[in-house]
């Protein structure tokens, strides 16, 4: 089973760690965007690089793990992944409050292939190691 990870770059450090818990599980990292951060002052060449790594991954993933809160290229890849062939999509929030319906959410949130989980971050790691 492949995974990719998604969200903005704050939550780096809880990307890095989720992915080792996934990775632990037997799951295939299909893209470490965390290796490099922030590509945008890197020029035109490199942030395409980084752009055709991530679409696949989103494309390629059996898993998709999308950390609120994340910013555009998040979403980006949220909706590469529900255009594409099934897969399981899992959307965290430790506080929920993206999941209210003020009228500040994202609707592909309540996508019917979207499982929205709400819970700490140390709870998201624990449901991880058991997802396999």
């Amino acid at each position: 089973m492949k995974f990719y990870i998604a969200s903005g770059l704050p939550n780096a450090e809880r990307v890095s760690l989720a992915a080792n818990v996934l990775k632990q599980s037997g799951y295939e990292h299909l893209y470490d965007w965390t290796a490099h951060r922030d590509v945008r002052s890197c020029g035109q060449k490199r942030m395409r690089e980084v752009s055709l790594n991530e679409t696949r991954a989103a494309a390629d993933c059996d898993l998709l793990l999308v950390l609120l809160p994340g910013g555009a290229g998040t979403h980006t890849e949220l909706g590469i992944a529900l255009a594409g062939d099934k897969k399981r999509i899992l959307l965290w929030s430790e506080t929920g409050e993206e999941f209210d319906d003020s009228g500040k959410t994202c609707v592909f949130y309540f996508h019917p292939a979207v499982e929205r989980i709400q819970c700490s971050f140390e709870y998201l790691i624990k449901l991880l190691a058991e997802i396999i």
